[in-house]
C-alpha cells in the first residue's frame, strides 16, 4: 500500500514537470511577442518643400533690362508722373509706362524690364531706378524704346542680390559682371526623408544637400513725344527724389547723394546713417524730409547739397511713416503695418518753422493710412480699405474731413492740376477734383 502511494505520487510529480516544461516555450515565445513590438520602430517618411536660387550671370540679366511690350499690372508699386506719362513700378519687375494724355482712357503701352526694382525718379528725359543693388540710368527720350545707359554697380547695399562663385569674393572689387550671379527666381522641389519620431533624421544632411535656402555667401504710341521736361513728380511712398542737379535716395539705413549734373552719368558723393528703419524721402525746396519708423528726418542742402545736413528731427511712436510738407508743416502718416510692428493708425501734423524745434499740433485718427498729397489747402490721404480722403487743413489745429471716395484699397496718391492719381491694389485710379465739391471717378486702369 505504501508502495502504491510512492508510485501514485511519484507518477504526479512527474506530470507536473512535464506540464510545466510543456508550457515554459509557450510562455517564452509569448513574452518575446509582446517585447519585440516595444524594441521595433516603425518607418515614417516625411515630405518637405526645398527652395533652391535660379540665377543669371549680371551680364545676361543687364542685357534684358530694356523695353517689352505692354504687360499687365498685377502688383503696382512707386508712381512717378512725368509730363503726359504715368510711371508705375511693378514690384521687383520693372515699369509700367502708361501713355495719360487722356485721363479718361488711360494707354499701357510699354513696359521697361528691370528685375529688382522698387524705385524711380526723373528728370528730364533721364530715368533713375534700381535694380537690386545698383543704380540704372536710361535715356527715355523715346519712352516706347527706353535704354539703360549706365550702371552704377553694387551701390545698395541692402538690396544686393549678387552671388559671387569665387572664393575671393569679398575681396573681388573688379566687378567683372560675367563673374557674378544674381537669384533671379526660386525652384521648390518635395524631398521625403525618413523620420525618427525620436528626433533625428535617417540620412537626411547626407541625402539633402541643396536642402538650404541660399547660400551663405549672396551678399504711347511710336510718334509720342519727349516724356517731358523737369523734375516728374513722385508719389510720397518714393525712396528716390531729385532736387536740383542731386539724385536723393534711401535705403534701409541711410540717405545716399548723386551729383546729375551729368544726367546720363551719376556720380556718388555721400552717404550718411540715418536710422534702423528708413522708409520714404520727400523734397521741398533746399530741405529733405526722411520718414522713418520711429520718426522724421529734416536736412538741409541749401549749402551742400552734395553732403546734406541733419537740421532737426521729430520722433514718434514706432510706425510706418510716409511724409510731405509745405514751408510751415509736415503731414506724416502712421499706420500699423507689421513690418513696423507699430500700433498707431493716425494723421500727425508737425510744425516745422523752426526744423530744430518742431512739435505735434494735432494728430487725427484713420483706418490705415499711407501715400498722401497736397494741394492748397486740400490734404489728400490714401487710407487703405477705407479710401481716398480729402480733409481741409486750411487751419491745422481744426481740420475736418471734405469727402470721402471708398471704392478701392488706395496706397499712394499724385495730385497735379485737379486730377488725382491714385495707385490702389487693383491699379490705377484717377479722380477730377477740379471742384471737389463735385470729385468723382474719370478711368481705372
Amino acid at each position: 500500500m505504501q508502495r502504491l502511494r510512492l508510485f501514485s505520487s511519484q507518477l504526479q510529480n512527474n506530470r507536473m514537470k512535464k506540464k510545466f516544461y510543456f508550457r515554459y516555450p509557450v510562455c517564452f515565445i509569448a513574452f518575446l511577442v509582446l517585447l519585440l513590438p516595444g524594441c521595433m520602430k516603425d518607418k515614417i517618411r516625411k515630405t518637405y518643400q526645398i527652395t533652391t536660387p535660379v540665377f543669371e550671370t549680371l551680364t545676361k540679366l543687364r542685357e534684358s533690362i530694356k523695353s517689352q511690350p505692354a504687360i499687365s499690372i498685377m502688383a503696382p508699386g512707386k508712381i512717378t508722373v512725368a509730363g503726359k506719362y504715368i510711371l508705375l513700378a511693378e514690384q521687383g519687375k520693372g515699369i509700367h509706362v502708361i501713355d495719360n494724355s487722356n485721363p479718361s482712357t488711360p494707354r499701357n503701352v510699354s513696359f521697361i524690364n528691370i528685375p529688382g526694382n522698387e524705385d524711380l525718379a526723373i528728370t528730364g528725359n533721364t530715368l533713375y531706378a534700381d535694380s537690386y543693388g545698383d543704380l540704372v540710368t536710361f535715356d527715355i527720350s523715346d519712352p516706347l524704346d527706353v535704354k539703360a545707359e549706365n550702371f552704377v554697380t553694387n551701390i545698395f547695399p541692402d538690396h544686393n542680390n549678387y552671388y559671387y562663385p569665387s572664393a575671393g569674393y569679398l575681396t573681388d572689387t573688379s566687378h567683372n559682371a560675367d563673374s557674378i550671379n544674381i537669384i533671379i527666381g526660386w525652384t521648390a522641389r518635395d524631398t521625403t526623408v525618413d523620420y525618427d519620431p525620436s528626433g533625428s533624421y535617417i540620412g537626411y544632411y547626407n541625402s539633402c544637400l541643396n536642402c538650404a535656402a541660399a547660400p551663405a555667401t549672396y551678399i504711347a504710341n511710336a510718334s509720342a513725344p519727349a516724356i517731358g521736361t523737369g523734375v516728374a513728380t513722385n508719389g510720397s511712398t518714393a525712396r528716390f527724389n531729385i532736387l536740383n542737379s542731386f539724385l536723393y535716395t534711401v535705403g534701409a539705413t541711410s540717405l545716399t547723394t548723386f551729383d546729375i549734373s551729368q544726367p546720363s552719368r551719376p556720380s556718388f558723393t555721400s552717404s550718411v546713417q540715418i536710422d534702423p528703419h528708413v522708409e520714404t524721402i520727400y523734397t521741398l525746396k533746399n530741405r529733405l524730409f526722411i520718414g522713418t519708423n520711429n520718426g522724421m528726418y529734416m536736412f538741409d542742402v541749401q549749402t551742400a547739397p552734395a553732403t546734406p545736413k541733419l537740421a532737426g528731427e521729430f520722433t514718434h511712436l514706432r510706425a510706418c511713416d510716409p511724409v510731405i510738407a509745405d514751408d510751415n508743416y509736415a503731414y506724416v502718416t502712421l499706420n500699423d503695418a507689421s513690418a513696423c510692428m507699430g500700433s498707431l493708425n493716425q494723421l500727425q501734423i508737425v510744425d516745422i518753422h523752426d526744423l530744430g524745434n518742431s512739435f505735434l499740433v494735432t494728430s487725427y485718427q484713420l483706418v490705415h493710412p499711407e501715400g498722401l498729397s497736397k494741394d492748397g489747402d486740400d490734404l489728400f490721404i490714401c487710407d487703405g480699405t477705407d479710401g481716398l480722403k480729402i480733409f481741409n487743413v486750411a487751419d491745422v489745429k481744426n481740420i475736418h474731413l471734405v469727402k470721402q471716395l471708398k471704392n478701392a484699397d488706395v496706397h499712394d496718391i499724385v495730385t497735379e492740376n485737379g486730377l488725382a492719381i491714385v495707385v490702389a491694389a487693383d491699379g490705377i485710379y484717377q479722380y477730377d477734383y477740379a471742384d471737389l465739391n463735385n470729385i468723382h471717378l474719370i478711368s481705372k486702369l
